[in-house]
């Protein structure tokens, strides 16, 4: 063969390997729980392409076989993972991680802290390991943690909480609810607890999609800041699989347990990509929801849908106060630049309290910036004589008094308020001792 012949037939052989090894390497940094099938995928996908030889593809066989060697020795795996850039290493790391055994991790486990020094990658790598580790062995997990220092500790242990729920979730909650307590009562570290709380929710969400032991979970947290945080994780968790096949299933396990807190923020993440689908799956689900839930996909359909969208889904609910929650988010919404179609979504609201509430939440969204769309809107929703506009009147004078006494004054001087000579009497007194003095 000549010397230009072989020259091409080395950089095809060249390209193949280097496309084959780099598809490898990154299938099985994103999927590294299913190595068998990955490496039967890989053959499947070299012996269907006639551009890739057998000779490319053996001489990746040989390169992975040379780098479980070098895994072999942590000594040597260590310093050709610190030798890459940090991706590299990662996925040099996730080659190797299923084809060594528990002590073989647990040497490079404490060959990469000893190197934490030298390079901040080494902390990192070794948060992979110990997760792999208590993946398998979720009391050696603990016990390779319990050795280190405070510092460590705090970065690692996230690691075992998710590593352990892979494998025992109850038990990893279980751990993570008992461990982090003092003899007293007393948490060791909340924040820490916390965090752990939020990487086993995680694995146990997205990777084991166990959802039936995620609302367990949620059932049992005492910190309303925690529960929120993690009911998020599982309704973005819910939404990112598909809403509408996702909370069918739900409603199919019989998950009573499942909360409506769940239900509404899957709702609200739904409806933010597709409001009027989102619609039609809670006036199916209504009792499934709660009034803030629905509240979430009127203020979607407000913003994006259209009005008749809106109308519909306030049509369609069954319970008085949900109807009333729709109407008064659509009121809060449109008062700034619809005060009218805002007045009437007021005069949809069933309750007086929920109406006068609405109202005043459409006026602080309106805001202090001008004292003339708020009384006018006051006048656009009620009538002069109306029982119902005083106390809506009065505080909102009473709030603009410290913003600009000139405009309290020069309304009240009209005669629009229509106030009682007493609730006027107060508001003078306060304008009053507002003034400057001498």
């Amino acid at each position: 063969m000549g010397t230009a012949a072989k020259i091409l037939t080395s950089i095809a052989i060249l390209s193949a390997l280097g496309f084959c090894v780099a598809f490898m390497m990154e299938e099985i940094w994103r999927r590294a729980a299913e190595p068998e099938r990955l490496v039967a995928e890989s053959q499947s996908v070299s012996e269907q392409s006639p551009a890739v030889s057998s000779e490319p593809k053996e001489q990746a066989r040989d390169w992975k076989s040379q780098l479980q060697r070098t895994a072999e020795d942590e000594i040597s795996f260590t310093e050709q993972l610190l030798a890459e850039g940090e991706r590299e290493g990662g996925l040099l790391l996730a080659v190797t991680l299923g084809d060594l055994d528990v002590d073989r991790l647990e040497a490079h486990f404490v060959e990469l802290m000893a190197r934490d020094l030298e390079d901040y990658r080494a902390l990192e790598f070794a948060g992979r390991i110990l997760e792999e580790i208590a993946r398998r062995e979720p009391e050696l997990g603990v016990a390779l943690l319990s050795a280190l220092s405070p510092a460590e500790k705090e970065r690692l242990v996230p690691s075992v909480a998710k590593g352990w729920t892979l494998r025992d979730p109850a038990g990893a909650f279980d751990w993570i609810g008992s461990a982090w307590i003092e003899a007293d009562g007393d948490y060791i570290d909340r924040a820490l607890q916390n965090d752990l709380y939020v990487n086993a929710m995680d694995a146990l969400v997205g990777g084991l999609r166990d959802y039936g032991l995620a609302a367990e979970t949620l059932l049992t947290l005492k910190d309303p800041e925690l529960k929120k945080e993690l009911t998020e994780l599982v309704a973005h968790r819910i939404v990112r699989d598909g809403p509408e096949n996702a909370l069918d299933r739900l409603v199919e396990m019989e998950t009573a347990y499942f909360d409506t807190s769940v239900m509404d923020e899957v709702a609200e993440q739904w409806a933010a990509r597709d409001g009027v689908g989102a619609a039609a799956w809670v006036l199916e689900n209504e009792s499934e929801m709660s009034s803030s839930g629905v509240r979430s996909i009127a203020k979607q359909l407000t913003l994006g849908a259209g009005e008749e969208s809106l109308a519909e889904f306030h049509r369609g609910l069954a319970t008085i106060g949900k109807r009333d929650a729709v109407a008064a988010e659509a009121a809060r919404l449109k008062a700034r630049r619809e005060p009218y179609v805002s007045a009437d979504w007021v005069s949809a609201i069933e309750r007086p309290e929920a109406r006068r509430a609405a109202v005043f939440d459409a006026l602080y969204e309106i805001g202090y910036e001008d004292f003339t769309a708020s009384v006018n809107y006051i006048d656009i929703v009620y009538e002069s004589d109306d029982v119902e506009r005083v106390p809506v009147v009065y505080s909102t004078l009473k709030d603009w008094v410290s913003v600009d006494l000139d405009a309290v004054a020069g309304y009240l001087g009209s005669g629009r308020a229509n106030l009682s000579a007493a609730l006027s009497e107060e508001l003078l007194l306060e304008m009053e001792a507002r003034l400057p003095q001498g």
